[in-house]
């Protein structure tokens, strides 16, 4: 094997790196750090997050080995950088402990040159003279864990637990010891309930340009959650209803749910979604009053990436597909609430040929901006319809799209004039009324029941999951701003029925071509490692 340096790219390369070193498994003692294969999707977060420059956030069920795997890269950087400082940051003195004791258990057991020489044997403090570094482990219970110390890599673990042990406060002073350029945070928690601190990570994941990526990984995906039933067995009521509403579930999955999974958490299924969640609705959004099919959108999220958010993007632009020859398309766009940089444009390109997203925007511009945008998005996708409501800054934006000599777009959407203005021109732009609205609602859920509309975005779906209805009362998503995309899509098949040059269901692809498409785009992405040959992290030993 070849003795790889921090200077090689492949070193920090966590799928290389963690077998050097030893863990203690829960039924064979010290061994050697072999990963599972779910930790395989924890190695491709964190070489995003490498390549992005990025801080990564996870979502995760009970005892998948995240903590473990996440120490072991905040001990690759402290051993490995010149005066590089890290913190390990826990809710309960005890978990910092253990953590503590697993940081000591890698340098103790690492091979001879990896290991380089330290400090004292203080258990809850590592530190190399020689690399100028050093790893501190603490909970947010003690008294200033960091002591107003500038630290270049943090593990915050069980983040929704920090509020009740360390107060509000203690989160955002970690976040302030790490510098946003050159440092890194991993946040990592089973979630607790909508509103706590992991909640806020990940909603802020979701904003265009975040600093955070989000990775969740499904329980299903996790080899140790799974039991071969023995011949005969059959599921009780509260599996069956459960696995129901998740066909991705097998018998091996079901057994273990209702032989091990159910009785840690009192048989209680809220509990249980809670503590091994298999979507991100199951984490925090509530199914009560949906407008659209939770079951059909499940399933489009798992059909990106497996659920896991590894393939989310959150640049303000984003195009899935490009302009194909002969085809049909509809620009919906769903203006801002307000000039407040809170509220968002949304934006969505639907393709009617395959009723398909192929492009997609949230963002806060000038109106001048957005209308040239949306030109340029109706002329790329063959001359397209563009949609855009008129309501309140929806008629500035239209004002640029039609008039203004610099962007004039001809293929504008005009609607008839009232019943009692029999006879006059076509007005600009889609109206927004709760009659409008409730037709915008219905053909895009008639789009989702009958399967015929493809949706290859995080951020739509992630709308939609949590839309209950809250268009009309002008509602704010929980990331303080309004649902956009949710809203842009609805006007989107609004148009697919109504719009006069739109065909219906027609070129559809099947549910397997979609699942296919989706799964060679992630494995492509997945399996094609950063062209760069040196090290992301300057100068090292």
């Amino acid at each position: 094997m070849k003795l790889l340096t921090p200077e090689d790219a492949e070193f920090w390369n966590p799928a290389w790196y963690l077998p050097q070193l030893k863990i203690r498994t829960k039924m064979h003692g010290i061994q050697r750090f072999d990963l599972l294969d779910h930790q395989q999707l924890m190695v491709a977060a964190v070489q995003r997050a490498y390549q992005e420059q990025r801080w990564l956030c996870h979502v995760k069920a009970r005892q998948t080995g995240s903590s473990t795997f996440f120490t072991g890269i905040v001990y690759q950087h402290i051993t490995s950088r010149k005066g590089c400082w890290g913190a390990i940051l826990a809710h309960k003195k005890n978990t910092a402990k253990n953590l503590a004791e697993m940081a000591n258990r890698y340098w103790r057991t690492a091979p001879a040159w990896l290991k380089p020489d330290r400090y004292g044997r203080a258990i809850k403090t590592l530190e190399f003279p020689k690399l100028e570094s050093r790893l501190d482990v603490a909970s947010v219970a003690d008294d200033e864990p960091l002591r107003g110390d500038t630290i270049q890599v943090l593990l915050a673990t069980e983040l929704s637990s920090w509020a009740d042990e360390g107060g509000d406060d203690a989160w955002v002073s970690a976040r302030n010891a790490v510098p946003g350029d050159g440092g890194l945070i991993i946040a990592e928690s089973t979630p607790k309930y909508e509103g706590d601190q992991l909640h806020a990570v990940c909603l802020e994941s979701e904003q265009p340009g975040s600093k955070w990526l989000t990775l969740f990984i499904p329980w299903t995906m996790i080899s140790e959650y799974r039991r071969d039933p023995p011949p005969g067995w059959r599921p009780n009521s509260l599996v069956t209803e459960y696995r129901d509403a998740h066909p991705e579930m097998t018998d091996a999955h079901a057994f273990w749910m209702q032989t091990e999974g159910l009785p840690k958490c009192k048989n209680k299924v809220e509990r249980f979604k809670s503590e091994y969640p298999i979507s991100m609705t199951d984490c925090w959004f509530l199914a009560e009053n949906t407008i659209y099919d939770l079951g059909t959108l499940r399933t489009m999220m798992r059909s990106i990436d497996g659920g896991t958010g590894l393939l989310a993007e959150n640049a303000n632009r984003v195009i899935f597909e490009p302009p194909k020859d002969d085809h049909v398309y509809v620009v919906a766009c769903d203006p801002a609430g307000s000039w407040s940089e809170r509220d968002h444009f949304g934006v969505v390109v639907l393709d009617c040929t395959e009723c398909a997203v192929v492009a997609e925007y949230q963002g806060h511009d000038n109106a001048f901006a957005v209308a040239k945008m949306l030109a340029a998005f109706g002329r790329q996708y063959n001359d397209a319809v563009v949609i855009v409501e008129a309501n309140g800054i929806g008629e500035a934006v239209l004002t640029h799209l039609i008039d203004n000599p610099n962007i004039a777009y001809k293929h504008t959407f005009r609607r008839k004039p009232s019943q009692f203005r029999p006879g006059a021109a076509l007005i600009p732009g889609w109206w927004s009324s709760e009659k409008t609205k409730r037709q915008a609602e219905g053909d895009l859920q008639v789009l989702l029941a009958d399967g015929s509309l493809h949706i290859p975005s995080h951020r739509i779906l992630r709308q939609l999951l949590s839309y209950r209805g809250s268009w009309g009362k002008r509602a704010r998503d929980q990331s303080g701003g309004h649902y956009d995309l949710a809203q842009a899509i609805a006007i989107a098949s609004w148009g697919y029925r109504r719009v006069r040059s739109t065909p219906w269901a027609r070129g559809q692809l099947s549910e397997r071509e979609k699942s296919n498409r989706a799964w060679e785009k992630l494995m492509k992405k997945l399996g094609s490692p950063s062209a760069t040959t040196s090290s992301p992290y300057g100068d090292h030993l």
